[in-house]
């Protein structure tokens, strides 16, 4: 039998499994009398032996997955797994009733052929595209939850998160990782020293001064920029985010213009050079926001410009050109993963076993309606 089905049918058996456990624990919730339902963790602690922060977990998880009958049954099928499935109910929840029904079909379709990060992209695009307002709405409501928390790990060390906006958390890990990256060169890597900076900054310790301006990457239509059409914006590095704060972080920025093909949205081609120069570097960066690999999100910023056809002389050129991280860079050089890249833009990858899959590209402007 084909391995490689053998462990998709298992990876689906463990979202089936999650969603029929889902069902039995709101029946089991819901058969308790009214006044011990408020203490219903403290049963599933006692009879599931977990922690009465893993029983509300549990009991939320199932809560969600089951007030969407249609994802709930995807999972039973097969078709997403637990991670797409809570991340579309979460997607939805600022949705009316009818453009929820809409999107559902939508997302669950795509999430189908597509990996999490790629689906999760696709599903925000749509859903502005859907209801601008709730995209807004959306922002609002999550904006509300930025924190600061500090998580206890083993060893002597401890974790401390910060929720904060995308624009925000982009700002911020520019300007750590520039201090970090002009430190002179010693023992520690490159992660070690972002975290240095961070603690000294967090501090109010002296740190080098910050080589460059700190920036963040935003591509957005010039109709949403001056507020024509409410097409979301794209940050680099994270995806789509509201038009309105896409404007926001717009208005006191450097713009540069970026011609689209308008049948398809997609960034036009530039010259052909030996090194790919500055200004084509950002326009392949605006085409291709992330890494070209499957599911990797690493800023395009950050990657390496790899040849997918060997340099001839003549072909380094925004059809042969595509970020890569490092890492991915080194699997397609170093190893059976071979690449080629589509006339529309796709990016297909060849597994070591001999098996496809492509990784589209995504217009940053909606192709014309002709």
């Amino acid at each position: 039998m084909d391995p490689d089905a053998v462990l998709k049918t298992a990876f689906a058996g463990i979202g089936k499994a999650v969603a029929e456990f889902s069902v039995t624990l709101l029946n089991y919730v819901s058969d308790l009398e009214p006044r011990d339902r408020e203490f219903s963790e403290e049963l599933l602690m006692r009879e599931l032996r977990v922690s009465r922060v893993k029983a509300g977990w549990l009991i939320d998880r199932a809560t969600d997955l089951t007030s969407r009958p249609g994802v709930l049954k995807a999972m039973v099928e097969g078709r997403v797994d637990e991670g797409k499935a809570l991340m579309i109910i979460d997607l939805l929840r600022v949705l009316s009733v009818a453009h929820a029904a809409i999107a559902e079909e939508a997302l669950l379709a795509h999430a189908e052929k597509n990996s999490y990060s790629t689906t999760r992209q696709y599903a925000v695009r749509f859903i502005h595209r859907l209801d601008p307002k709730a995209a807004e709405r959306r922002f609002t409501e999550k904006r509300k939850a930025r924190m600061v928390e500090k998580i206890n790990l083993d060893d002597g060390m401890a974790l401390l998160r910060l929720m904060m906006t995308a624009h925000d958390a982009a700002m911020v890990y520019d300007h750590v990782n520039r201090i970090a990256r002009s430190l002179p060169k010693d023992d520690r890597t490159l992660d070690q020293k972002r975290s240095d900076v961070a603690r000294d900054l967090l501090l109010g310790h002296d740190t080098p001064a910050p080589q460059g301006q700190t920036m963040v990457y935003l591509t957005m239509p010039i109709t949403s920029a001056f507020g024509m059409t409410n097409d979301p914006a794209i940050l680099g590095g994270y995806g789509p985010i509201p038009a309105r704060i896409g404007r926001d972080i717009a208005a006191g920025g450097i713009w540069k213009r970026i011609l689209t093909d308008p049948m398809t949205g997609m960034a036009e081609e530039i010259s052909h050079v030996y090194r790919p120069s500055p200004k084509q570097r950002e326009l392949i960066a605006a085409r291709y926001p992330t890494c070209m690999a499957i599911g990797c999100n690493q800023p395009a910023h950050r990657c390496d410009l790899d040849h997918c056809c060997p340099f001839d002389g003549t072909n380094t050129t925004l059809k042969n050109l595509r970020p890569k991280c490092r890492r991915h860079h080194r699997m397609k050089t170093h190893s059976n993963w071979k690449c080629a890249n589509r006339p529309d833009g796709t990016h297909t990858w060849t597994t070591p076993n001999g098996k496809t899959e492509d990784v589209h590209p995504v217009p940053i402007a909606e192709p014309a309606p002709f």
